[in-house]
């Protein structure tokens, strides 16, 4: 369960780390999860049911961030066409660069915004009025944490919706569709902020959206 909510980015370290359970010890037991794809129209779904809080959902669906990450977005990461990624939140606290890059020269990377988000970012924006430099303030223009952002937020979109949907397989299945569409390897690594792959940092690759709605 630790590494399933190191997954979810719920935590980030294992306190379970090294300890050791005889494999025939029937506490133990547990189905494994399976991975997920998710549609674009089933993560959209989703999204709707957040109300307010639809354009913060597809940023997860759209751009596969990580919960981190979106979190202390500001209105200057948007540029109209893309979102530069280069905080992470945790605990209330900002960290400069992302999961991959901290501490690092020119820590971050861009990630493209698909039409019908970008617009939903402009509302945003207006809506947060010119005082807010956040893009995804709470009710009372704070810095989410993410215990209050899965309990006021994540899981009311859940029962909403009727999907048992968590932050990590929009990710997931972002990344899955854009390999699908023929988003060089290389290419999508730097979207998604991965280091399996050589990086690009800083090129700006266009996603155009097609597969989305």
């Amino acid at each position: 369960m630790a590494e399933d909510a190191i997954t979810d980015e719920v935590c980030d370290l294992n306190p379970f780390k090294g300890i050791r359970i005889r494999a025939n010890d029937p506490r133990a037991k547990r189905k494994p999860r399976p991975i997920r794809v998710l549609s674009f129209e089933e993560m959209h779904r989703f999204a709707k049911a957040a109300g307010r809080y639809e354009a913060m959902v597809r940023v997860f669906t759209d751009c596969g961030l990580r919960l981190g990450e979106v979190l202390p977005l500001r209105r200057e990461d948007f540029d109209g066409e893309t979102l530069q990624v280069r905080r992470t939140a945790h605990e209330g606290q900002i960290l400069e660069g992302t999961k991959i890059d901290h501490g690092e020269p020119d820590a971050g990377r861009i990630v493209p915004v698909p039409a019908t988000l970008a617009w939903m970012l402009e509302v945003q924006i207006n809506l947060n009025g010119p005082d807010c430099q956040l893009l995804f303030p709470t009710p009372r223009g704070r810095l989410w944490r993410e215990r209050t952002f899965y309990r006021d937020l994540w899981k009311p979109t859940q029962e909403a919706s009727g999907l048992d949907i968590r932050p990590h397989e929009c990710r997931h299945s972002y990344v899955t569709h854009l390999r699908a569409s023929g988003v060089d390897d290389a290419d999508l690594a730097e979207i998604a902020g991965h280091r399996s792959r050589p990086c690009l940092r800083g090129t700006r690759i266009r996603w155009d959206g097609a597969m989305i709605s």
